[in-house]
């Protein structure tokens, strides 16, 4: 039989345990910029949304270690790191720090999930995106709505409202970049 003190103290655990801070998600890394200076642009990675119920048409960006080219992006990384030119109509200073890309109407967190997913959540453009890229599958919220893609095979996903095919390495934040700018309208 529990005296009184006794199931004060146990509850005051669970308590405890149930209201103890959560540790914040781990950063995700940002790519550094391969030593030696900027050259021509040339593709090393690639983007493709198809709209397949064909109210829009097909998008794409590409990218490679110092740029990214897509409908609405066009972004260089200067000397200092930043991500510089245009995205979604507006001139763009883009930091990149673990786990951040911020600048303008952009904030953006970039975490992995207890799972190891990469969590993409904030203002892209001055516009609400939360996604989560996992292997096997894309989920999350963008303005146009709920997204839920599941893995096809080799970089490509797909569900009712498209197809998004993914190539190249996972540059960061390049691939971020790319994927919101072919998938937000």
């Amino acid at each position: 039989m529990f005296r009184l003190p006794t199931a004060i103290a146990v509850v005051a655990t669970l308590l405890g345990c149930a209201t103890a801070p959560k540790a914040p998600p781990p950063p995700v890394p940002m790519t550094p910029p391969p030593a030696g200076g900027q050259g021509e642009f040339s593709p090393k990675g690639e983007v493709t949304w198809k709209d397949l119920t064909g109210a829009n048409p097909t998008r794409r960006a590409a990218f490679d270690d110092w740029g990214i080219r897509g409908p609405t992006v066009a972004l260089s990384r200067s000397s200092d790191g930043r991500w510089i030119g245009k995205a979604r109509g507006s001139q763009v200073a883009l930091t990149a720090a673990p786990g951040k890309l911020s600048g303008g109407d952009t904030d953006l967190s970039i975490t992995f999930d207890d799972k190891g997913a990469i969590v993409v959540e904030g203002l892209w453009g001055g516009k609400r995106v939360r996604l989560t890229l996992a292997k096997d599958r894309i989920s999350g919220a963008l303005p146009g709505g709920p997204v839920d893609m599941t893995d096809m095979g080799t970089g490509m996903f797909n569900s009712y409202q498209g197809l998004l095919q993914i190539s190249g390495p996972s540059d960061m934040p390049q691939i971020v970049i790319a994927i919101l700018d072919t998938m937000v309208l």
